[in-house]
């Protein structure tokens, strides 16, 4: 390709309406155009790059037998129930390769359908995509994330162990809690109503009694498979939506209706609580036993109860329910866990399968660049070589460079020649910019028949006999150090 006929509008100052560091760089390069507020779509550049992540993709994914469908994932699961199930064409594996606009936080790309499929392989199938990509992603139990600052989502890590979980399926041990009222000498203290006039969060209870959010339950009325559920938190603790939806078997679960609240409790939310409910079975959140004492809803408007102790003054089945929370520790060796900024590439679950290609192209961005611009991976950057000729207008250089270039299409190398009338700085400048891998500069030393191969990453120098350029290239892109380098 000639840089002359494409589309490459690189741009010198970072774009204001980019919020990350992959955003400013892919439209600097002329990978992508802001088409309305926080929307890119992929100019050449960058739909070469994106088209490269999707073959790697489509070459692992079909060494499995996968096979390339234009349907949904609720589209796929109705004909799999239909047609495949039961059948004796199982095994199946299907997946979908979309190319969406360019949107932060969006979790588009490759779509992996399995069907009687071993899972294991799919996860193996998805480690070599992040290798040939060279992103440093870590298996966790439903996703393949990057650690990075630049993330919008958040991994949970064990620094002992190295356990890594998305915060969907990160197991751990809660921080334990001290300070409950100690029973009187009889056994056991008696629920007491108390009045809570307008104090209807966790928040203003704490404010109202003095005591911690940890002190007190949660109250939440579901509604799974059509029936009313009432699940019990720590005050502290947040519900994990997706544990709920697995133990109740459905995953499209809601809120009860204010309306709801009032005719199964006879009180409004902010008042309600699990003594003397027995119209819905009560799930309690594991961290709940063995504690004492706690405050809960009186299932009256305006009022709570204190003395409140799960499993003696109300019967729950006790499981876990509570997303992850800061203090905890490792269910594994114990130590702390920490909360990470981090990128999902690839969700799992069991029979549907999902990678990001745009996230694995920003988050390569993010990982590798530096002042000059972005340094992509060999294997997903848009061409291997860019070859520069300094002085477009001097015939040696300009016949040598065509020569190089023809020679690296040979050998099978992705090459572009900058065959523009522009400066050197210019051209060098713009070659760092767009991230290829590799530049030849073919300037004043063909006197003497000699080029610069430049590494984009390293910026490591070698100067190259004209006729080995092509050769000293892909020597460098097969992992092994070329002579004659200078650092």
């Amino acid at each position: 390709m000639r840089w002359s006929r494409l589309f490459i509008p690189t741009l010198r100052e970072n774009p204001a309406d980019a919020e990350t560091v992959s955003q400013q760089l892919l439209v600097r390069a002329g990978y992508v155009r802001a088409v309305k507020t926080g929307v890119y779509g992929y100019l050449p550049l960058g739909q070469r790059a994106l088209g490269k992540i999707q073959r790697i993709a489509r070459e692992e994914i079909e060494a499995l037998g996968g096979q390339e469908v234009g349907l949904d994932p609720a589209e796929a699961a109705e004909i799999g129930r239909g047609e495949i199930r039961g059948t004796k064409s199982l095994p199946q594996l299907w997946f979908r390769v979309e190319s969406p606009l360019l949107r932060r936080r969006q979790f588009a790309g490759v779509d992996v359908y399995g069907f009687g499929e071993d899972g294991a392989a799919i996860r193996a199938a998805f480690r070599k995509i992040f290798k040939r990509c060279e992103v440093p992603a870590l298996e966790a139990e439903d996703a393949f994330v990057v650690l990075t600052d630049a993330g919008t989502d958040t991994a949970v890590v064990c620094g002992g162990c190295g356990y890594t979980a998305s915060q969907r399926t990160a197991w751990s041990v809660p921080a334990p809690v001290t300070g409950d009222p100690a029973d009187d000498s009889s056994g056991g203290l008696t629920p007491e109503e108390f009045h809570t006039p307008g104090q209807k969060t966790i928040a203003d209870i704490a404010a109202f009694t003095g005591l911690p959010d940890s002190a007190q339950m949660k109250s939440l009325v579901l509604v799974a498979n059509q029936k009313p559920v009432l699940v019990m938190l720590r005050g502290d603790h947040q519900l994990n939506e997706a544990r709920f939806a697995a133990k109740t078997g459905d995953a499209t679960f809601r809120q009860a209706t204010a309306e709801e609240l009032f005719k199964w409790f006879g009180a409004q939310a902010g008042s309600l609580g699990p003594v003397g409910v027995k119209n819905m079975p009560i799930l309690a959140d594991i961290a709940l036993k063995g504690r004492r004492n706690m405050i809960s809803g009186a299932n009256k408007t305006d009022y709570h109860l204190r003395n409140v102790t799960p499993g003696e003054d109300f019967d729950a089945e006790f499981c876990d329910l509570r997303e992850v929370a800061a203090g905890d520790t490792c269910v594994r060796c114990g130590a702390a866990l920490e909360f990470r900024n981090a990128v999902e590439l690839a969700r799992m679950s069991a029979g549907s399968y999902r990678l990001s290609a745009e996230r694995i192209l920003t988050t390569a961005v993010e990982l590798g660049n530096d002042k000059d611009g972005m340094a992509l991976p060999g294997g997903i950057a848009p061409f291997d070589v860019v070859v520069s000729v300094a002085v477009t207008t001097d015939a040696a250089q300009s016949a040598a460079a065509e020569r190089i270039y023809e020679e690296c299409l040979a050998a099978g190398l992705d090459a572009l020649i900058d065959d523009r009338d522009e400066r050197p700085g210019v051209k060098f400048k713009d070659a760092d910019l767009i991230g290829v891998p590799w530049r030849v500069t073919v300037g004043k030393k063909i006197a003497g028949g000699v080029v610069e191969v430049v590494e984009r990453k390293t910026k490591v120098i070698t100067d190259t006999a004209l006729a080995e350029a092509a050769s000293t290239i892909e020597v460098w892109r097969a992992g092994k150090n070329p002579p004659g380098h200078q650092g």
